[in-house]
């Protein structure tokens, strides 16, 4: 099975969510972190706005309008070491400016001697504070923030890069975390896999750790200890039923011959030659549902599969049937490539050929044809061109005692169900298709499309 995407893995989304978490993290941090600066920034702009202003509001008092222009101008001449600039702006009661470096009165309320940032011509911003002063006078003092802003600019820097080395860290740590976690599971799946390949004493390793890992190898092995105990209990089953119940039919057949044997009554005589018959059918019925059951139970088995030519066997029977197709009138064609390999069982691989043979036989009439083709693959396809297969019962002809209208010669309606469970131990699928007219049995591996 291929591995999932990023996306559709479960570590992979183990290894995004924990670098999600650790982004969001930084960002709420830094949100938190640029919140508490930015405030510390606002009152220190505050108050030294708030003592500024204090003092021009008491020159005012004391030295009147033409004093406090006077201070205003000394203010605006001072060069300030940090970088940071001074805002003025004295305004009387028509709007007119007396004094100060702004040219317009910003929208800020000077009744309420109302404080915040607002912004400049060129689209910087200051944090001013605005009073009315006696009469009409107002009076605004203000401070750029150059030095708030640097600072919370580098502060995005700082958290950027750290967010960087942070995600960078995440991916890597989740990377190794979700390597190791994604081959501990694999050798999980390793042994599921293992076993379905017929290797049934495979286990998963990591059993003997402390964690919730180990405890899912440790379930793993207990039901494959399990499967490993009813595989061999439903063989021991199988064998014993198969002997338990063929020893004493067999048993009875003698007694029935030696009873054929001591009598010349005609009538007696085709009883109990029918009675045989019976029995025989019994038997042959038993060993059928006998090796259906095994095989089924040995699907994926890899134990006593030989590299086997599918060639030769079907060559040998293409021999046998085709003079047999002489003496029904039917005409057979096979068409074999030759040196077709499988790893597979010779015996079942040849009761498969001979299923699907004897079943195309049986409702071929004469004067009909019948094809075996084999290629490589393999692709095994026998096709006749009969009375075919109704299209609702093109999956039902594959199970147990089914057996459609039209048939020459009796059976048990086995044959198929035994060549699917043949075909499943070896990794191949059978399906049955219209021929138009008759039917097309195909067999090929189960991983074509």
């Amino acid at each position: 099975m291929p591995r999932p995407d990023l996306f559709r893995s479960v570590f992979g989304r183990v290894m995004l969510s924990s670098l999600l978490v650790s982004l969001l993290s930084t960002l709420a941090l830094f949100l938190v972190v640029r919140n508490i600066v930015a405030a510390d920034g606002r009152a220190m702009l505050a108050r030294e706005v708030d003592t500024d202003l204090a003092g021009l509001a008491d020159i005012h008092v004391s030295g009147g309008t033409a004093e406090l222009r006077a201070r205003i101008a000394d203010r605006m001449a001072v060069e300030r070491e940090d970088g940071e600039r001074g805002w003025y702006l004295l305004v009387d009661g028509a709007g007119r400016r007396l004094a100060g470096n702004l040219d317009r009165w910003p929208a800020i309320a000077p009744e309420v001697s109302e404080a915040r940032f607002v912004p400049l011509p060129g689209g910087d911003t200051m944090f001013a504070r605005a009073t009315r002063l006696g009469g009409d006078t107002r009076l605004l003092v203000g401070r750029s923030n150059y030095r708030g802003e640097a600072l919370l600019a580098r502060l995005a820097m700082a958290f950027a890069g750290a967010g960087a080395v942070i995600a960078l860290l995440s991916l890597a740590a989740g990377h190794f975390a979700a390597r190791r976690l994604r081959r501990r599971v694999e050798t999980v799946n390793a042994a599921f896999a293992a076993v379905r390949a017929g290797r049934i004493t495979a286990r998963a390793p990591g059993a003997g750790e402390n964690d919730e890992l180990a405890e899912l190898a440790a379930n793993t092995n207990a039901m494959l200890d399990q499967v490993e105990r009813l595989i061999e209990a439903q063989r021991a089953v199988s064998d014993q039923t198969a002997h338990e119940i063929r020893t004493p039919l067999m048993h009875l057949d003698t007694r029935i011959l030696k009873a054929m044997q001591g009598t010349q009554d005609e009538a007696l005589l085709r009883t109990l030659d029918q009675s045989r018959g019976e029995i025989r059918n019994v038997v042959r019925l038993l060993d059928s549902l006998l090796d259906i059951a095994g095989t089924q139970a040995m699907r994926g088995d890899l134990r006593g599969l030989l590299d086997t030519n599918l060639s030769e066997i079907a060559d040998n029977l293409a021999d046998l049937y085709g003079a047999s197709a002489e003496e029904l009138g039917i005409g057979f064609h096979a068409r074999i490539a030759p040196g077709v390999m499988l790893r597979a069982d010779p015996m079942q691989m040849t009761r498969l050929l001979s299923n699907l043979l004897d079943n195309a036989f049986k409702y071929v009439p004469s004067g009909g044809t019948v094809s075996l083709t084999l290629s490589a693959g393999p692709h095994i396809v026998v096709q006749d061109d009969g009375p075919g297969i109704p299209a609702a019962d093109r999956d039902r002809v594959f199970e147990r005692y089914i057996r459609l209208d039209g048939a020459q010669g009796g059976g048990h309606g086995l044959g198929l169900s035994l060549a699917r469970a043949i075909a499943q131990r070896h990794e191949l699928s059978l399906h049955v298709e219209d021929a138009a007219p008759g039917a097309r049995f195909v067999v090929r591996p189960e991983d074509d499309g």
